[in-house]
């Protein structure tokens, strides 16, 4: 090893980054940084690319906001990065952030809806495309899985209109509209039931109950988890937009 190569134990990450030793190890299993060297003593030793490579690891998985598009787009900057394949590791960051981008718009769309069902304006709701989408379409479009909305069926927040030539469920804008205050609410942190509760009170044309049945006391405060959602999407693109100077860093080590 080159005397001058400042080196680093699993300790001196973890202070550096304000996280578990666990943490450092775990992303090594996941691919998310080269394999370290081995001392004579087996413990393991980094140098300046794992504490670039980690740098970009809590750009990516230091937030609590992310969904599986967004999950899966960090995932292949780590690989690519671990791998050292720079021009690789530049197109998956670019795609990383456009993601992100398209999901502060869907956060946008979906906080003026979820106005709208608050105040009841029906006639109002922002409509999405007029075409029916099947369950993995509609799926792909907001990012979950179709796991998760045959849940919500089973919940009894979402019913599909229409059935397919071929027997599958198809779901209308409206529907899709609905779906995406269901997805910003679960994302804020209210639970299955209380957002049953309160889409049942919706259906019944109770919509002054609706936020109650969230539990939420205050109008202000049930508006503002779409502005919390769109505040953690936007801290998300911000780190996302300190990855690729980070990668040059590395290139030139």
């Amino acid at each position: 090893m080159e005397k001058n190569k400042k080196i680093y134990k699993i300790n001196d990450l973890a202070k550096i980054y304000g996280v578990h030793s666990n943490t450092i190890r775990l992303y090594e299993k996941l691919g998310f940084i080269s394999k370290a060297k081995r001392n004579v003593n087996n413990y393991r030793i980094f140098e300046e690319l794992h504490v670039l490579q980690i740098k970009v690891c809590r750009c990516i998985f230091g937030y609590p906001f992310t969904n599986k598009c967004i999950r899966n787009a960090g995932n292949e900057i780590m690989w690519s990065i671990a791998r050292k394949q720079w021009p690789e590791a530049g197109q998956n960051t670019d795609c990383y952030i456009q993601i992100i981008e398209q999901e502060i718009k869907k956060a946008q769309r979906a906080c003026e809806m979820l106005q709208n069902w608050a105040n009841s304006t029906r006639d109002n709701e922002i409509l999405l495309e007029k075409k029916m989408l099947s369950r993995k379409d509609s799926a792909d479009y907001l990012g979950v899985t179709s796991e998760a909305i045959r849940n919500w069926e089973r919940n009894g927040l979402i019913l599909a209109e229409e059935v397919g030539t071929k027997g599958e469920k198809l779901y209308s804008s409206t529907d899709l509209g609905r779906m995406h205050i269901i997805y910003m609410l679960l994302q804020s942190g209210y639970s299955m039931a209380s957002i049953r509760r309160s889409i049942l009170m919706y259906d019944k044309g109770h919509a002054e109950l609706v936020t109650s049945a969230l539990d939420c006391k205050e109008y202000d405060d049930f508006i503002s988890v779409g502005d919390r959602w769109l505040y953690e999407l936007n801290k998300l693109l911000e780190a996302s937009q300190k990855i690729p100077p980070i990668i040059e860093e590395m290139k030139n080590l």
